[in-house]
Parts: C-alpha cells; sequence; structure tokens
C-alpha cells in the first residue's frame, strides 16, 4: 500500500471513528469513569509517542545523520530543533489565551457557546491533522503510531463536544453539524499537509523533520495542559488515572520496541 492511499485510509477511519464516537452522546449514555480512563490512556499515549517516535523521527530527518551542530555544514542548529518543539507548544498555549476553548464557561447564548466550544476543539484537531500529515510523510511506521495516538483522545473529545452540545441543549441537528466539522478537520488537514510536504518544494527532509518536531510540541501541549488535568479533576477515590497514562506510555513503549526488532 503505498502513502497517498495509506493517508487517504487513515484519514477516513479518524472521520468516521471522532463522528461516531461523538454521535454516542446524542443516542446513548456513557460512564464518566470509563471517559475518564480513556483520557488517561491517551494522554500517556500522546506524551510517548512525542518522545519516542515523532521526535526522534524529527531530529533523524532534520540532522541527516550529522552531528547537532553539522560538521558537515549539512547540519542543523540545535536550538531551531528545540524552539519547533517550543513553537507547536506555544501555539497550542496562544490559542487558549485567546479562549475559543473557555468561552464555553460563560453565560451566554447556548449558540454561542457551542459554536465557541466547536470552534476550539477545531483548531486542536487542525494540530493532530498536521501531525498525522508529517508522519505519514515521513514513514508508514511512526504514521500508524502518531494515528493510534490522536484517535485515543479524538474519541473521547468528540465524546465531550458532543456531550456539551447536548448539555446546553442544541438542536440535534445543529449539534450533529458541529460535530460533522470536527471530525472533518483533522482529515482534511492531514491529508493537506500530506501533499504539501511530499508534492511541492518543501519536500524534503529537513522541512518534514521539523513538522514532525513541531507536531510533538502540540502532542505535549494537550497531553499535558489539556488532557492530564481533565482527567485529575474527575479522578476517582477508588482508583488513580496515573496507572492508565502509565499503560499509555506503555502500549507506545512496547510498539516501538517491536517495530525496532523488524
Amino acid at each position: 500500500m503505498d502513502e497517498q492511499t495509506i493517508i487517504l485510509v487513515l484519514s477516513a477511519v479518524m472521520f468516521i471513528g471522532a463522528f461516531g464516537f461523538g454521535y454516542m452522546p446524542l443516542s446513548l449514555e456513557l460512564s464518566s469513569r470509563r471517559l475518564n480512563q480513556f483520557m488517561a490512556v491517551g494522554a500517556g499515549v500522546l506524551v510517548a509517542s512525542a518522545f519516542l517516535v515523532i521526535i526522534p523521527e524529527g531530529l533523524e530527518l532534520t540532522m541527516g545523520g550529522q552531528g547537532l551542530d553539522g560538521d558537515s555544514g549539512d547540519g542543523i542548529d540545535a536550538s531551531i530543533l528545540g524552539g519547533a518543539i517550543l513553537a507547536g507548544f506555544t501555539l497550542m498555549l496562544l490559542l487558549e489565551i485567546f479562549g475559543l476553548p473557555h468561552a464555553v464557561h460563560h453565560e451566554e447564548d447556548r449558540d454561542l457557546l457551542g459554536l465557541s466550544a466547536t470552534l476550539g476543539l477545531v483548531i486542536h484537531s487542525a494540530a493532530d491533522g498536521l501531525a498525522l500529515g508529517a508522519s505519514v510523510t515521513s514513514s508508514t511506521e511512526t504514521g500508524l503510531i502518531v494515528f493510534a495516538a490522536i484517535m485515543l483522545h479524538k474519541g473521547p473529545t468528540a465524546f465531550g463536544l458532543a456531550s456539551f452540545l447536548r448539555h446546553i441543549q442544541t438542536e440535534k441537528s445543529k449539534a450533529q453539524l458541529h460535530l460533522l466539522l470536527f471530525a472533518l478537520t483533522s482529515p482534511v488537514v492531514a491529508i493537506a499537509t500530506f501533499y504539501a510536504l511530499k508534492e511541492s518544494a518543501l519536500a524534503n527532509d529537513t522541512n518534514i523533520g521539523l513538522a514532525l518536531l513541531f507536531s510533538a510540541g502540540t502532542f505535549l501541549y494537550v497531553a499535558t495542559v489539556d488532557i492530564l488535568p481533565e482527567v485529575h479533576s474527575h479522578e476517582h477515590k477508588s482508583e488513580s488515572p496515573i496507572w492508565y497514562v502509565i499503560l499509555g506510555m506503555f502500549l507506545v513503549f512496547l510498539t516501538t520496541l517491536l517495530g525496532s526488532g523488524h
């Protein structure tokens, strides 16, 4: 299966999964405890994917087999590599500061509340799409791991969005449109990123590597600033979410370990 087919298939599965998971609250109930467990595993997968898969892959591509200072002249300054990761993290932080995801806490018109929540999550989804598109361009194995990491938190996020829309009594037809917009964003951005990196002058190892490092920064932000605090805020006394986070990390570690053996 070639890379174009892979990115199209993964994007289609991502759309179906996000929309399907998000549609559940509009038709049935799922316990907050079970949702919390999924989110905790997803946070672990995101962190481990950033450190064990995306960052090493990005470094390998940008360094081109040379040292960080590039003695041969082909390397790239280490501060630029770190800056790419920081840029991804900072972008997500700035988007939070502008308040789109947090507008839902104000007592405003429910249509505006729903739109604010959806737009905030759409921006997060765009970052996920960037990560998937860049990772598939790099290698199929990296793309599959990144895809799994995204799906483990995208499902609960879609569920949470639909639950909120239902809570503020958004009309079902409008809630479905909001959910459709959210579900489409990552696949569309992933495909656009893939072709931008693959079919244009941007298609070189350094740019692909920097895009991967940037996406690692967004992964780290989503896991540490968005998901983990939310998981802890709904922590059950009988169990700690940390074990589910560690489980997510171990799954990625095991996957990379098995992959390196081939």
